[in-house]
């Protein structure tokens, strides 16, 4: 018997035990022998993975590799290795998703090799002195001082602040939320669009405002229209630092992966994970912004040192990119929960409530292991063992996961970019 993924089962498998989806509910009896239509009915109700009699995890695994090219195998679980080596690739939802790694990178999937990633020094002879670096020309900084209201700093946007206060307000109907939102055209359009894209997958077309917000909820598109505004917010980051293509759609990527993991936890307002995830690396456009000197300086630190970026972050200022992402979105009177998840999304042991964090965390370590954009790390962060003790779902999702956002996010960077 062997505990197998959706995405593996195969006609005349036979299952094990009976079958049920996330909630409990009942799909299929013991001893029954799959059919293709089984197989679409079981993706249907949500249906991660089934026990199937007298096959073996590892049977799967051994039969997949065995119709790939064994050098092509193995070139990509080397370069894929070095990707995943601050990683404890011990840790089964880790080895899992390296695994899927390799994999995406064999079929072809991944237009991305590690070698154009890293860059083409050897990490390994090229270490350099943090601390030589932060003293050459840049001043110790206070993580307070850059949100000071003196300083660059955005402004959350007004339809926002509008769109909260008719939340807000006892007797607002759908109708005056949609009539605060259609003040601002662009973000009107680009909520539609979204409401009608695979992100949602709503069978029938969707064509006003209220309706939207009856159907998906006051909060659901509040919570999506402060994301989208805040993508408008920072316009002006040296380019010499960041590629801010890259940046959204590895932001974006995070932000579905949190959304889906969401869903399998039966998280009220998902959109929430979204916002998080989208956010999560909030606190490096600010650094970008108002202090390049140390933003560069950690990014050369990581590069050469061959060190994660949050790390080398921590090392030249004293702290990382989660603290000003959590101080900005305080500053900007956020909801707690996104402030929580956004600080703690690599630490979410620290965190009071850490479901949320844990998600965002590893909805994070997801997109940076499959190369979707990038905030300027270069290797696939540690999974934190409580962080996914805490989620406590099956390895099984990342896969599904992954084909979700797979299928949903090309749409969404057309639609929002």
């Amino acid at each position: 018997m062997g505990i197998i993924n959706v995405a593996e089962l195969k006609p005349e498998m036979v299952l094990a035990e009976d079958l049920r989806n996330l909630d409990g509910r009942f799909v299929l009896a013991k001893g029954t022998k799959l059919t293709k239509k089984h197989l679409r009915i079981l993706r249907m109700w949500g249906v991660i993975e089934a026990n199937i009699r007298r096959v073996s995890r590892k049977d799967v695994e051994e039969n997949t590799i065995a119709q790939l090219d064994p050098a092509v195998i193995e070139e990509v679980k080397n370069l894929t290795g070095e990707r995943f080596q601050h990683a404890d690739l011990e840790h089964p939802p880790v080895r899992e998703l390296y695994r899927l790694c390799c994999l995406r990178r064999a079929r072809g999937r991944s237009g991305i090799t590690l070698r154009e990633n890293l860059g083409p020094h050897d990490t390994a002879k090229k270490q350099i002195d943090s601390n030589r670096l932060s003293n050459d020309g840049a001043t110790t900084i206070d993580p307070h001082e850059l949100i000071r209201n003196d300083i660059k700093l955005p402004s959350l946007p007004t339809i926002y602040l509008q769109i909260s206060e008719a939340i807000n307000r006892p007797n607002s109907s759908a109708r005056d939320i949609a009539k605060v939102i259609s003040k601002d055209t662009s973000l009107s359009a680009r909520l539609l669009k979204i409401v009608n894209s695979t992100f949602y997958g709503f069978p029938s077309k969707i064509d006003t405002l209220s309706r939207a917000v009856t159907i998906i909820g006051t909060m659901q598109l509040s919570t999506l229209a402060l994301g989208m505004n805040i993508i408008r917010v920072f316009k002006r980051i040296p380019s010499h630092l960041i590629d801010m293509k890259s940046f959204w759609e590895h932001s974006l990527a995070c932000g579905i992966n949190a959304r889906i993991i969401a869903g399998y936890k039966k998280i009220q307002n998902t959109e929430r994970l979204f916002v998080a995830g989208l956010l999560h690396d909030i606190g490096r456009l600010l650094l970008y912004s108002n202090a390049p000197l140390h933003a560069k300086n950690a990014l050369l630190s990581a590069k050469y040192g061959n060190t994660l970026l949050y790390k080398a972050e921590y090392e030249i200022m004293g702290f990382d990119h989660s603290k000003i992402g959590g101080l900005l979105l305080k500053k900007w009177k956020l909801p707690i929960s996104l402030e929580n998840s956004v600080r703690h999304h690599h630490s979410p042991h620290r965190s009071k409530d850490p479901l949320e964090p844990a998600i965002v965390h590893l909805a994070d370590i997801m997109t940076n292991a499959l190369a979707r954009g990038s905030s300027g790390e270069r290797f696939v962060p540690p999974l934190s063992p409580d962080a996914w003790e805490c989620i406590g779902l099956s390895s099984n999702i990342l896969s599904s996961t992954i084909r979700q956002t797979d299928r949903q996010i090309e749409e969404i960077i057309q639609l929002l970019f």
